[in-house]
């Protein structure tokens, strides 16, 4: 696979308070002092004293970048405590210095006692998921969990047993442990709690996306551990990671042929690699099965793995395999899957009195180094693009598209791969235009659009055009370049994913909008019963969101002014429903 560059946010990180976890609720005992136990030195056993000369001692803190959520909590036990103590209760964010106060740490604050706690915790519980605990430390009392649910059970049964008038006798120290008959699983003898996921910030599949979850999701449920998955880019190298797809991680290798994988597992480092996506997705799948029997050793590397033989073993009509894809390996256009507009195709009124049109001329539009480029230009009459479509070739049904390429960066210039059917339709009321990595010039944003276009049935009826550029969907469909840069930056991922209830949009692996395309009889007409062909397009000075082309920086029309295309596939089920016709 070439050389993929690496995207996106930090999904989950080591320790930190995640949201949604499976919520092991209160527990229903009684308070207890634990008697012994790891870092027992850190815990206080002096009595907690919440009130002294009718003011309150402790300050509530909460932490200042945290998840809203943890606020909540904070503000709960502000509310409880107000009520019981009086009005000199303060509730604050961890930006003051804490030392030698008197705080009730609510969440993974900035104090070195709210890590400490969930030190603690995992020596004495093992530091599942839905483990929580409340203990003292020195001055402060510490509320601490590993997820959001877990904060909110350990706030709850903190409000519940410990707000009293009295204080609390002893100190405290109250840890719960996650119910339920545990699985074990290890690499090379190391229990998978001590792992993270790495992938790649950009040029990340959602197919390696989903076998990610999946592991954690199923690691969760059987050993009560849930595993971080984070961007290389955010999280520095560690000794205990499993690493997926080409990250910056210095012992990755580049896997070569598209059908081709490798797992390798190297003591306390795994890698999953693969010469495509889909190969990549199935060195994580494959990984997992080895994974759930228990304990992965170094024996279990393999290395040029078929992606075709083991495709055998799984239900295609729950997987996705691809169907239709290029990887613009030959040397020039694939006619048999593609063509180029030109002449009068695509072509509309352009600004400073040109035209704006699409060109096939092939100093401008070409495949070379196993991609597809199109360049912009202009002459005295025209501003030019290109488009490669492939309406006189396919029609596809449902299923996952995902294509890796550079977008142009620039007032004037436009960009995206959408989807059409319009002039198929027969007796229709409309016909159906979906954009998914649409670019408008800027290239910090891209967005999705889905059009509905009304045929000659539907206008004759008094349809007119739909999209979703109200304001109920015009700021959801938007995605913002996470870093602050520009999509032109280097490879990302889109993708749209398609089937009889919605479409969603992906970036880098990650979904960032959908809609519902159940939602009207207009939205089913268009969007539920079409079949849809693929356009890659690039157009220069259009008249699009009042983006002109004259505002065109020098460094601009020579850096940014191209759209590269390293590959583009076509991902469906073989289910009956998703289907793909060749013309």
């Amino acid at each position: 696979m070439k050389k993929l560059i690496a995207i996106l946010m930090v999904l989950f990180v080591s320790l930190g308070l995640m949201a949604g976890c499976g919520g092991s609720g209160d527990s229903g005992d009684e308070p207890t002092v634990s008697q012994g136990g790891a870092n027992e030195g850190a815990l206080s056993k002096e009595d907690v004293v919440f009130v002294n000369n009718g003011e309150s001692v402790y300050t509530i803190v909460r932490p200042e970048t945290g998840e809203l959520e943890e606020g909540n909590r904070a503000s709960n036990i502000f509310k409880k405590m107000k009520d019981t103590f009086g009005p000199s209760v303060k509730n604050e964010a961890d930006t003051s210095d804490g030392t030698d106060k008197y705080e009730i740490l609510v969440g993974n604050t900035n104090r070195p006692e709210s890590k400490q706690a969930l030190d603690h915790l995992k020596a004495k519980t093992g530091g599942r998921y839905d483990d929580f605990i409340i203990c003292t430390i020195g001055k402060k009392i510490v509320i601490n969990a590993y997820c959001i649910d877990g904060l909110k059970a350990a706030s709850d049964y903190f409000m519940k047993n410990y707000v009293k008038a009295e204080g609390i006798k002893g100190g405290i120290e109250y840890t719960y442990a996650a119910e339920g008959t545990w699985e074990t699983y290890t690499i090379n003898g190391v229990n998978i709690s001590d792992f993270t996921i790495v992938r790649p910030h950009f040029n990340s599949s959602y197919l390696t996306q989903l076998e990610m979850e999946k592991i954690v999701d199923t690691v969760y449920t059987k050993t009560g551990y849930k595993l971080p998955i984070v961007d290389d880019k955010y999280v520095k190298e560690g000794t205990h990671e499993i690493v997926v797809g080409n990250t910056d991680r210095k012992d990755v290798k580049t896997v070569t042929g598209y059908e081709t994988y490798d797992i390798t597992v190297s003591g306390t480092k795994v890698y999953l690699n693969g010469g495509s996506a889909h190969a990549t997705s199935m060195a994580v799948s494959e990984f997992a099965k080895l994974l759930y029997k228990g304990n992965v050793t170094d024996a279990n590397s393999v290395a040029n793995a078929d992606y075709n033989t083991a495709l055998n073993g799984y239900d295609l009509a729950k997987t996705y395999r691809p169907v239709y894809y290029d990887n613009f390996d030959g040397d020039g256009i694939d006619t048999t899957k593609w063509r180029l507009m030109k002449g009068s195709e695509f072509r509309k009124d352009g600004q400073n009195g040109k035209l704006s049109g699409m060109t096939d001329d092939p100093n401008f539009v070409f495949v070379r180094d196993g991609k597809f480029w199109i360049y912009g230009h202009e002459d005295n009459d025209s501003y030019y693009g290109g488009t490669l479509v492939n309406n006189k070739t396919m029609r596809f049904h449902y299923g996952y598209v995902e294509h890796s390429v550079i977008c142009p960066d620039g007032d004037g210039f436009w960009s995206l791969l959408w989807f059409d059917n319009r002039g198929d339709a027969d007796n229709v009321l409309f016909g159906a235009e979906i954009d998914l990595n649409e670019c408008f010039g800027n290239g910090t944003a891209t967005q999705a659009n889905c059009h509905k276009w009304p045929t000659a049935y539907g206008t004759s009826l008094g349809y007119e055009h739909q999209s979703l550029d109200g304001a109920k969907y015009g700021t959801d469909k938007k995605y913002y370049h996470p870093d602050g840069g520009t999509w032109a930056d280097g490879f990302h991922t889109f993708g749209f994913l398609w089937d009889a209830t919605q479409m969603s949009f992906t970036a880098d692996g990650k979904v960032f909008f959908s809609y519902d395309i159940t939602q009207t009889p207009e939205d089913i007409d268009a969007f539920v019963d079409a079949n849809l062909y693929m356009k890659l397009s690039y157009s220069v000075g259009r008249y699009n969101n009042n983006l002109l082309v004259e505002n065109l920086t020098e460094y601009e029309w020579q850096n940014t002014n191209v759209l590269c295309c390293d590959w583009i596939y076509l991902y469906q089920f073989d289910d009956g429903v998703q289907f793909i016709e060749y013309k």
